[in-house]
């Protein structure tokens, strides 16, 4: 994983911004798309949320624990 200090925070930070955008982007398919669409999507997107959370954040936070958000374990 990562070990500048430096590059560790700035990926962190656009992992973080993924993840918030993504967010935005299931609750505006649930607006506008029917359930089954919205259903369909939000399943893909729980997969890449995996991927983000569990093969890049958490690996990135044990080599890094300061990076780690206060409220990441809750």
């Amino acid at each position: 994983m990562i070990e500048n200090e430096d590059v560790a925070a700035s990926v962190n930070n656009k992992l973080h911004s993924c993840y918030r955008l993504l967010e935005e982007s299931i609750w505006e398919v649930n607006k506008h798309c029917s359930q089954e669409q919205a259903k369909a999507y939000r399943q893909k997107i729980t997969n890449i949320f995996s991927t983000l959370v569990f093969e890049l954040m958490e690996p990135l936070y044990e080599v890094h624990p300061k990076l780690k958000p206060p409220d990441w374990d809750s």
